[in-house]
C-alpha cells in the first residue's frame, strides 16, 4: 500500500500535494485496469488449446509425499484424449493405513466432452463411473446407479481452467454434478519442486471445496483440498511437457 508522508515533514505546499495525489489516482486507476484485464484475458489450458504431453504432480499430505499424479494428453486433430492416473499411499510408523487409486479417461472433440470413464479403488472400495454424450447430455451409470448429467459440466481433474467459468462441476469419483462458488484471490508467487512460478488463485467453496492455482499459460501448477480427518492434501507440478 503506498502511502503519502506528511506534507509537514516533506515541506511541501498544499497545490503540489494536490498534484501528486492526483498522480497517485491516476497510477492506481491504471493499476487497476490492467488488474482486471489480466484476469479476464488470461490464458487458459482448455480442450481446444492442449497439445500432447505429460504433466506430472506429487501429492503431498501436511507436506509429506504421498502420491504423484499425471495427466496425459493426446492430441488428434480436433479429438483430445486426457488420461489421469492418481495414486496415494499413506502409511503410519510403516503400516499402511490407506490406499486410493483412480484411472480417469475423458474423450473430447471439438470442445465438447464425448466420454468420461473412471475406475477409482478408495481403501479398497471400488467406484466405476461410465458416461457417454446423447445430445446435450452424458449419459451413464454410477456403479449400475443411472446418471443423467448436463453435457457442459466440466470434470473435476481440474486441467481445464475455463473451470473457474463455471458453477458447477462432474465430480468424477461418483459421477456427479456438484455445484460451487469461486473467488479469484489475485497473482500470488507459490514455491514449487519445479521453482517459484506466479500464479492465479481461485477458491471454490460449496459441494466442491478446492483451492487452484494456475499459471500464466493456464497450467495448473497446484491444487489442495482438506480431508475428511482435517488434512491438507495438495497436489504440485513436479515436470510439465
Amino acid at each position: 500500500m503506498l502511502r503519502l508522508a506528511s506534507p509537514v515533514n516533506i515541506g511541501i505546499n498544499s497545490a503540489l500535494l494536490s498534484r501528486v495525489a492526483l498522480a497517485v489516482g491516476l497510477v492506481f486507476s491504471l493499476y487497476l485496469v490492467f488488474s482486471l484485464y489480466t484476469a479476464a484475458d488470461a490464458a487458459t489450458l482448455s480442450p481446444e488449446s492442449a497439445q500432447t504431453g505429460t504433466y506430472a504432480y506429487q501429492v503431498t499430505r501436511d507436506g509429506e509425499v504421498v502420491g504423484e499424479q499425471r495427466n496425459d494428453f493426446e492430441r488428434r486433430g480436433d479429438e483430445l484424449r486426457v488420461v489421469t492416473d492418481v495414486r496415494i499411499n499413506i502409511t503410519l510408523l510403516g503400516i499402511n493405513v490407506y490406499d486410493f487409486t483412480q484411472r480417469i479417461e475423458e474423450s473430447w472433440q471439438n470442445g465438447q466432452l464425448m466420454s468420461l470413464t473412471s475406475v477409482a479403488v478408495d481403501d479398497g472400495d471400488t467406484r466405476n463411473v461410465r458416461l457417454v454424450r446423447e445430445g446435450d447430455r452424458l449419459i451413464g451409470s454410477y456403479d449400475g446407479k443411472k446418471r443423467d448429467l448436463p453435457g457442459t459440466l466440466v470434470p473435476s481433474t481440474l486441467w481445464n481452467s475455463a473451470v473457474v467459468e463455471h458453477a458447477s462441476v462432474l465430480e468424477t469419483t461418483r459421477g456427479r454434478e456438484r455445484t460451487f462458488t469461486v473467488e479469484q484471490k489475485g497473482i500470488e508467487q507459490v514455491q514449487l519442486p519445479i521453482g517459484t512460478v506466479n500464479a492465479r488463485h481461485f477458491i471454490f467453496t460449496g459441494n466442491f471445496k478446492r483451492e487452484a492455482w494456475y499459471d500464466e499459460s493456464g497450467v495448473l501448477v497446484a491444487a489442495q483440498m482438506e480431508a475428511k480427518d482435517g488434512s491438507i492434501i495438495r497436489q504440485e507440478l513436479l515436470r510439465a511437457p
